[in-house]
């Protein structure tokens, strides 16, 4: 019997051991973790209504201006090689202030300007060309314009690096609308206007936490959001853990009470186990935003799969082209020196008609359409995956939930899908337009869909409903913000208590 009850005591003060770093570990972090939870619940609800401000181009393009073929004397290589960019990445002409421009976009760093007609080496637009595209795209006059400025908080994004430094042209209107002027190519690549900017200082820039000054380091910003929302998972995880162990022991030894606290700390204990799902899902599903290829696949073609299914490097594609092709897609305000399956193809796109897609023989068009053949694309695509059976491309079902997502990072449905028969049950999402990949869905990809965009925005089909979806959504937020308020008020209270000691 004595054996027995020392060994039951041992059990038990091992238990006391191993809980307390558990609470001590729960109950500081969770201090700075509550606010950072009751902050990032407050402003997912922002975001529902308020997106990050986003210009598309579409936009870009519609709004562009006309290019001038009588100005485009220079070939795409003779381009190529004015830029010193020996392997670019992508080549287009556009319209910049007046001059048609080769834009010529190495893999990595800023882009390269090149005129079209004399072969110089432009290095950059002035003030007074930003101002004058500015007014050219908005139809408004322009009130001030800024000296070229590298990041603030609606340009820190990474795949604005290569246009950078840009103009920020603020209109006389309304709205206070603000343009963002590329020096590099002239393009138009952000709008704001006061509205936007004014909630998303309370909503996506708190949510991602995406001040200026962390975000244009992308590195620096991938690994403190990372390493906070890793540490936000364990203390949910503990939370979790000591809220049932807490629950447990209070219904063993008070006849079912559900929790042994009062006050605030009773509402935390409630709220948790309440709770304790949801916030669980959404902190881990909020980490694995920030995952980047590290657990999952991006997305993307490999390097080589990209290259097979070009056929060409953009180098190569662009000797086939020469300046009477080009003039013979327009008019557009952008054309784009691209390859698939092996054969060049010019893409001239602009606000007045379908874009037209422009296969080049001998240096000449040899025939046009609105998209890249559908057997074009299969080639590429079976290119890409040697050996392996690769279907013929269909227009992608309204039906497939992959392609289909309530985010703006969705495929769409105005795509091609190309079923590959390879280990990882891969389908392969692609613009008819351009014939460019959009995506590459392979077993990993669907189970970072269910588990990020799934559990972080209840993206499933049968939550397809607005009507079901935001009720639920907004309910679901707002609890989990009550619950970490909680966890501010305890802990607000216990440093007074600490401090006041």
């Amino acid at each position: 019997m004595a054996t027995y009850q020392e060994g039951a005591e041992s059990i038990r003060k091992s238990r006391i051991n191993i809980l307390k770093p558990i609470v001590i570990f729960h109950r500081w972090l969770g201090i700075v973790f509550c606010l950072l939870f009751a902050m990032w619940f407050f402003s997912g609800v922002v975001m529902m209504y308020v997106p990050y401000p986003f210009l598309g181009d579409g936009a870009r393009i519609n709004k562009g201006s006309t290019i001038d073929g009588n100005k485009v004397e220079l070939s795409p290589s003779s381009a190529i090689a004015a830029s010193g960019i020996a392997s670019p990445a992508r080549l287009r002409i556009l319209e910049v202030n007046g001059q048609a421009m080769y834009v010529v976009q190495p893999p990595k760093g800023p882009q390269v300007i090149v005129s079209a007609k004399t072969g110089e080496v432009m290095a950059g637009i002035s003030g007074e060309a930003a101002k004058s595209i500015a007014q050219s795209f908005s139809g408004l006059a322009v009130k001030t314009v800024s000296e070229p400025l590298n990041h603030d908080q609606w340009m820190v994004h990474h795949r604005f690096d290569r246009y950078r430094p840009f103009y920020k042209v603020s209109l006389a209107d309304d709205a206070g609308t603000d343009l963002y002027v590329s020096q590099r190519s002239g393009e138009v690549m952000q709008r704001t206007t006061n509205f936007e900017r004014s909630w998303n200082y309370v909503g996506a820039v708190l949510h991602w936490i995406y001040p200026t000054v962390l975000r244009q380091s992308w590195v620096a910003w991938d690994r403190t959001v990372w390493w906070l929302s890793l540490v936000g998972i364990s203390v949910t995880i503990a939370g979790i853990w000591l809220g049932i162990v807490r629950w447990y022991k209070s219904a063993k030894l008070n006849q079912g009470a559900i929790s042994p606290y009062r006050g605030w700390m009773k509402w935390h204990h409630v709220g948790g186990l309440v709770m304790a799902t949801f916030v669980f899902t959404w902190m881990l599903s909020g980490w694995l935003s920030m995952d980047h290829g590290r657990l999952f696949s991006t997305g993307a073609m490999t390097d080589a799969q990209a290259e097979a299914y070009a056929g060409l490097t953009v180098a190569e594609a662009a000797k086939t082209v020469s300046p009477d092709a080009i003039q013979a897609v327009l008019p557009a305000t952008e054309v784009e020196v691209t390859a698939v399956a092996g054969k060049p193809y010019l893409v001239a796109r602009g606000p007045k008609a379908d874009p037209k897609i422009a296969e080049i023989r001998d240096g000449k068009v040899n025939a046009q359409s609105n998209a890249i053949p559908d057997d074009v694309i299969w080639q590429a695509a079976s290119l890409a995956y040697p050996g392996k059976t690769v279907e013929r491309p269909t227009p992608i079902p309204a039906d497939d939930v992959y392609a289909n997502l309530r985010s703006s990072d969705g495929i769409g449905g105005d795509g091609l899908r190309i079923i590959v028969k390879d280990d990882a049950n891969s389908a392969v999402y692609i613009n008819p337009v351009t014939g460019g990949v959009i995506e590459v869905m392979d077993d990993s990809r669907r189970t970072y869909r269910w588990l990020y965009f799934g559990l972080h925005t209840l993206d499933f089909p049968f939550l397809s409903n607005n009507a079901i979806w935001k009720p639920l959504m907004l309910t679901l937020l707002a609890g989990g913000f009550a619950f970490s308020m909680t966890g501010v008020l305890i802990g607000w209270r216990r440093l007074r208590r600490k401090f006041a000691k």
